[in-house]
This record gives C-alpha cells, structure tokens and sequence, in this order.
C-alpha cells in the first residue's frame, strides 16, 4: 500500500473520530483512547527511519537485534511492517 493512501485512510479515520469525539458520539473505550494517543505522541519509526534516525545501516540494525542491544520492534493492527519508537532506540 503506497504512502500516500496510508496518509488518506489515516486523515480519514481521525477525522471521524474527531468528528463522534465533537457531538458525543463515540465508540472508544478509554482503553482505546489510550492506545490511540500514545501511537500518535510515540511517532513509531519504520525500519528505515530507524536505521536514518541512528546513522546505520540495516545489516548493522539488524545485529544489533541480534544481540539483544535493541528491541525487534512491534507489530501493529493491520500492518505487516514492524515498527520501532524512538525511546527505544538507545545504544
């Protein structure tokens, strides 16, 4: 799926949140909300923009996995891509 369309689904679904969230609306468990709001403060990192936000490469992000001096990422609803946050990418 290009980004691009991710970007589209995306605005779409907060926007319809935000819009049940306005009148009253809405389905979210507090659990939910939750999880909601510490994706979105989190900005997870793909695999790449790992590797760029630690100046490696990925062969070397990938042994750092290895070793156990990183974590192996997480798995999002939906998503084949694992994904990594920054708080986590210590060193």
């Amino acid at each position: 799926m290009s980004n691009a369309i991710i970007k589209n689904l995306l605005i779409k679904n907060l926007e319809n949140l935000l819009n049940k969230l306005k009148t009253d609306k809405c389905e979210v468990t507090e659990e939910e909300a939750m999880e909601i709001i510490q994706t979105i403060a989190n900005e997870p990192l793909s695999k790449s923009q790992a590797c760029n936000y630690l100046n490696i490469s990925r062969s070397k992000f990938d042994n750092l996995i290895k070793q156990g001096k990183l974590p192996k990422g997480i798995k999002r609803k939906g998503f084949k891509e694992l994904v990594w946050r920054k708080q986590d990418l210590k060193i």
